[in-house]
């Protein structure tokens, strides 16, 4: 008698580890699918929505570039930050400490070019200690386009294209990067500022080449190298 009583215990403890909760299914009622409504991320419509993600992942990429990299070369650094920032007014603070103020229009490849509206500033990347967004977005500029060129410049320029480009600073920017020299020759025999170490030399600029360039002050010519610029002043 007492094996009969034991044997329906140890069923129902087995049943116990197979059905959880130990309640039998029979007494489950059929689950009917809860309905289901999307709930908007944001209040924003689709349109503004992606415009919105696109700037944060902007943003984030900017953040990345910004942060050091012991592989990436300051040109590149900078190359890519100013990318980023592109039609905004900034504030680059430089080696001695001096704060000049533009809207982005150039990321070169070892310079920037900023513009308000009286000058154009060109600031070699090695002397900038700091880059501040002043949070004030100016209208960009056009970007280049090749889409509605003429016919034969787009034929020249499919079969000749080193010939080409290497005579435009303006190409030379759009497919590469254009370095201060190259930049400068658009303002060869213009009234320019240069500023070294703490001082400002005014002259007309007469010649460049890839390691200096010349400044006629007074009658007199005067050799600059570039490496040591911290700063080009020309009026707008």
């Amino acid at each position: 008698m007492k094996k009969k009583e034991e044997m329906p215990e140890k069923e129902m403890q087995k049943k116990r580890r197979d059905i959880d909760f130990f309640i039998p299914e029979r007494c489950c009622p059929e689950r009917f699918p809860s309905p289901q409504f999307p709930s908007p991320e944001n209040c924003l419509p689709p349109d503004r929505i992606a415009k919105v993600d696109e700037k944060i992942i902007d943003a984030n990429e900017l953040l990345l570039d910004l942060a050091l990299d012991d592989d990436r070369s300051i040109q590149e650094t900078y190359q890519k930050a100013f990318d980023g920032l592109i039609g905004l007014q900034v504030e680059v603070t430089n080696q001695l400490g001096e704060l000049i103020e533009g809207e982005v229009t150039v990321p070169g490849f070892d310079f920037v070019v900023l513009r308000d509206e009286k000058n154009i500033f060109a600031v070699p990347y090695g002397q900038i200690e700091l880059i501040k967004p002043s949070g004030r977005f100016a209208e960009p500029f056009p970007d280049a386009e090749l889409l509605d060129i003429n016919p034969c410049f787009r034929r020249n320029l499919t079969f000749h294209f080193g010939e080409v480009v290497s005579s435009s600073p303006e190409l030379i920017q759009l497919f590469f990067r254009i370095p201060l020299s190259i930049y400068l020759l658009i303002f060869e025999g213009k009234q320019i500022r240069v500023k070294i170490e703490d001082t400002m030399i005014e002259g007309l600029l007469t010649d460049v080449n890839k390691e200096s360039i010349v400044l006629k002050v007074d009658g007199e010519r005067n050799i600059i190298p570039i490496e040591r610029i911290l700063l080009i002043t020309i009026k707008a």
